[in-house]
């Protein structure tokens, strides 16, 4: 049923629930993993040098962070397991993954680690179950 999982990643503890239901999923159906994370944009108005080191602290941590999605997959028996980070707007970079790899399923945490936490709790899960085309689940 499910040959390709893409799987959104923030590192809040609904994404790592996600994680562990993703990879239950991709056992059961042998499909392929994508892991993905949003970058969030860096201000350009930032200025230099502190743009470059904000962009290099934050690609830093965005790689660390799927690498270790990934070696928790494959800790859980994934066979295969491929990782991307882009630049945007959460909702955005997910959705335009899903329009341009066409997973069979797109695993995301309800919610997540956005600065906006108090006012806009799910906020991303939501616009992407409303505007994908495949089929969503969504993990609390």
């Amino acid at each position: 049923m499910f040959k390709k999982i893409l799987l959104a990643t923030d590192g809040s503890a609904p994404s790592e629930r996600a994680t562990d239901i993703a990879a239950s999923l991709a056992l059961r159906y042998h499909a392929d993993i994508l892991v993905l994370h949003a970058l969030t944009r860096i201000p350009d108005s930032l200025g230099e040098p502190n743009y470059s080191r904000t962009l290099s602290y934050m690609l830093e941590h965005a790689r660390s962070l799927v690498a270790n999605v990934e070696s928790r997959l494959r800790e859980l028996g994934i066979a295969y397991v491929a990782t991307d980070v882009i630049e945007g707007g959460a909702a955005d970079v997910i959705l335009d993954v899903v329009h341009t790899r066409n997973p069979d399923l797109l695993v995301i945490g309800a919610r997540g680690l956005s600065q906006w936490k108090g006012l806009m709790l799910g906020s991303v899960s939501m616009a992407v179950t409303h505007r994908a085309p495949c089929p969503v689940m969504v993990v609390k």
